[in-house]
């Protein structure tokens, strides 16, 4: 009998002692997984920050491009102004016409009116070099016109990166929590373990730390459902507003509008010598 009752006492010490190994391990296992949580969302963080970056590099381009296309088109604005102001009044001419009308029926003399109509051919011509044809303007207005286009391309484009820009801010942030989430787990396990002979209070660290854990890994996981499919969409916006974009420059178009014009240029010059100097 008292044999039988020392075999138990050492049976129940060993399963004491077991139980006792076994709380530092579950605690070291802990960690470690902790520790590589951190390492992945350490990972995704700089991911995000460098995707960041690239992202904003290529906003500010697009947002350049959109400047360039804008003062271009306020610059044609100001010219067609200008080009407006250059065009006569037709009231104003229509009421000086029929002043003219009515000084010419006043007028007997053959030579006198002779005079007249030389000194309105005259005016003619001076008002013909000033005044911009039907032609200039209508190509004037059709450059304004695809400017106009591109420039709202290039406004919808610039304006495609906020989603993207959001999208990896939010990432970022959000693995950052994890990580931050993940790292706590760790110091309070490793408390823990430390005082694993206080089998309560490991318990409790221990504890602890595996809700730390789960809480870094639910929002590690969410955050990458979630924001993957969101980037997806914001991607694809940029990629659509950027081929929209380049489908509106007219550039080549407008090269060989100018080479045409050039060559008008040119054509009329010669012409011009021709009566000159048949004249």
């Amino acid at each position: 009998m008292p044999h039988e009752i020392h075999e138990h006492i050492e049976h129940a010490g060993h399963e004491g002692h077991g139980g006792s190994s076994r709380l530092p391990q579950f605690i070291g296992i802990t960690v470690a997984i902790l520790g590589v949580l951190m390492a992945l969302c350490s990972a995704q963080v700089g991911a995000a920050r460098t995707e960041l970056i690239a992202t904003m590099v290529e906003e500010s381009a697009a947002k350049s491009r959109y400047t360039a296309v804008s003062n271009k088109y306020r610059n044609l604005q100001a010219q067609l102004q200008q080009l407006h102001a250059a065009m006569p009044d037709l009231d104003y001419i229509k009421a000086k016409n029929q002043e003219l009308k009515a000084l010419d029926a006043e007028v007997k003399s053959p030579d006198t009116r002779s005079t007249i109509k030389a000194a309105a051919l005259h005016t003619d011509k001076i008002l013909n070099t000033v005044t911009p044809t039907e032609k200039d303007v209508n190509r004037f207005l059709a450059l304004i016109d695809r400017t106009r286009e591109e420039n709202e391309a290039a406004k919808h484009w610039s304006e495609s990166y906020r989603d993207a820009v959001k999208v990896h801010e939010n990432t970022a942030d959000r693995f950052e929590l994890a990580m931050l989430g993940a790292e706590i787990g760790i110091v309070i396990a490793s408390v823990g373990l430390l005082l694993s002979r206080q089998k309560l209070f490991a318990g409790g660290a221990w504890s602890i730390a595996i809700v730390l854990g789960l809480f870094s890994m639910s929002v590690a996981a969410a955050t990458k459902v979630s924001n993957s499919h969101a980037l997806h969409g914001a991607e694809e916006k940029i990629h659509t507003s950027e081929h929209h974009f380049a489908g509106m420059n007219k550039d080549d178009e407008d090269i060989a509008e100018d080479k045409k014009l050039e060559q008008e240029i040119v054509d009329e010059f010669k012409a011009m010598k021709k009566s000159a100097a048949g004249s």
